[in-house]
């Protein structure tokens, strides 16, 4: 067995099918279901079980699978560490990153790219759920999420903590309001900056019930500038972290600090635990881990 059929292996374990491995791939069908009958004569081993097109991996396929992500990732960082001798550190970075948890990355990105120009980089967005899957999958190498997160096994920098602010619509009447209770907030109609079981969400509604009351929740929604968007379309207000709003201002809307509460939001820069980064990763990571010693989340 070699890293080729390690390759196919990994794409008919993550499509769940020949057809879209193949397509993945860039090949023809025939060829990749016989490399994948060849693997299992090799092992003598059944890797998948057949359902119709679909495949799901037995418990010996969940084992090459895992086995063969490690493997390919190690060929990987091997053949970019060749290339990087008397050439400085390069590769592709792949950062995941929530959606309210982006308004800083372009600016590291930008700083990160004067110290290492030989380096490209891959974004990802999406939910945690979304984060947690693609970093088990080594589909990323780190992640930028807001706290409390829910994702496995990983280690975490935590950054900078700060305030939530309501946003509401330009023609509210809370709209030339500097401060607002929290508790008021209560009776808004809100879309909620997150969905349910995730940090954000369940900070707010546990915050809520601290202060004895109910919120007035319409909408849930994980995407910043969607959140914005309905804001400024008048179809509810929204209690978001305070860089969020700041990365996101508009004439449509108005920002209102939130007072008789001590919620704060917070990101982190996560990883998995105990597993190979990359040169390009761990400089990644580096660079918070400095900033959080010296007590600073910003770029230098």
């Amino acid at each position: 067995m070699d890293i080729r059929q390690l390759r196919y292996f990994i794409a008919i374990a993550e499509e769940g099918q020949i057809t879209g491995a193949a397509k993945r791939l860039n090949m023809a069908q025939p060829p990749l279901s016989q490399q994948l009958k060849q693997m299992e004569e090799e092992l003598g081993i059944m890797l998948v079980e057949r359902s119709g097109k679909q495949m799901v991996l037995t418990e010996a396929g969940v084992t090459l699978y895992k086995q063969a992500l490690n493997i390919v990732h190690q060929m990987e960082e091997a053949l970019s560490e060749v290339k990087e001798t008397g050439e400085g550190i390069r590769g592709t970075l792949s950062i995941g990153v929530s959606a309210l948890s982006a308004y800083r990355l372009p600016e590291q990105i930008r700083v990160f790219q004067q110290k290492y120009p030989l380096i490209t980089y891959k974004i990802w967005k999406g939910d945690t759920q979304l984060l947690n899957q693609w970093l088990e999958r080594r589909t990323i190498e780190v992640a930028i999420v807001r706290l409390p997160h829910s994702l496995n096994n990983c280690t975490m920098i935590p950054l900078e903590e700060e305030d939530f602010v309501l946003i509401v619509p330009a023609t509210s009447p809370y709209a030339d309001r500097k401060e607002i209770e929290m508790r008021e907030i209560a009776e808004l109609p809100l879309i909620m900056p997150s969905t349910p079981g995730l940090g954000i969400y369940d900070l707010i509604i546990k915050e809520f019930s601290r202060l004895g009351v109910e919120p007035h929740v319409i909408c849930e929604c994980p995407d910043i500038s969607l959140i914005v968007s309905m804001v400024a379309s008048s179809v509810g207000s929204s209690i978001v972290p305070i860089s969020a709003w700041e990365t996101h201002q508009s004439e449509q809307i108005r920002g209102i600090r939130l007072s008789g509460t001590s919620i704060y939001s917070s990101a982190a820069v996560v990883w998995q635990s105990g597993r190979h980064l990359s040169k390009a990763a761990n400089r990644f990571i580096e660079r918070f881990q400095r900033n959080s010693i010296q007590g600073l989340s910003h770029p230098e």
